[in-house]
């Protein structure tokens, strides 16, 4: 395997992986922020509520954290995707179809993120 093949393959898959743990924190985040208004809700112990509320503003915390590692790792990745597509002999290789395939679903997905947020 060439360096080039390599690192996109690598590149593929860290974009591949931010976008999950950003997903995984914004899922996360509206789970706390049921638990929050339902213990809210029941008037549930101040201590316990402070708690949550803490946990809550940790997870979005992480939520602006792993969306600049997936844009950092999102950046890296269509430099070295761009430089692929030029290169007939890595546009021939099974990880060029799939760094294909993954920047066309996370392409497609950041869309639908913006979307959902406007």
């Amino acid at each position: 395997m060439t360096d080039k093949l390599k690192e996109l393959k690598i590149k593929t898959g860290v974009a591949k992986r931010t976008w999950k743990e950003y997903l995984s924190y914004k899922k996360e985040c509206d789970n706390e922020k049921r638990r929050v208004e339902k213990m809210t809700n029941e008037g549930r112990d101040e201590y316990d509520l402070r708690k949550a509320q803490e946990v809550l503003k940790e997870t979005e915390s992480m939520i602006s954290h792993t969306k600049s590692s997936f844009i950092k790792a999102w950046n890296e990745f269509q430099n070295v995707y761009n430089a692929a597509t030029n290169d007939e002999t890595l546009k021939q290789s099974k990880e060029y179809e799939e760094a294909q395939n993954v920047h066309d679903d996370l392409d497609k997905a950041q869309q639908e993120d913006r979307a959902a947020q406007a």
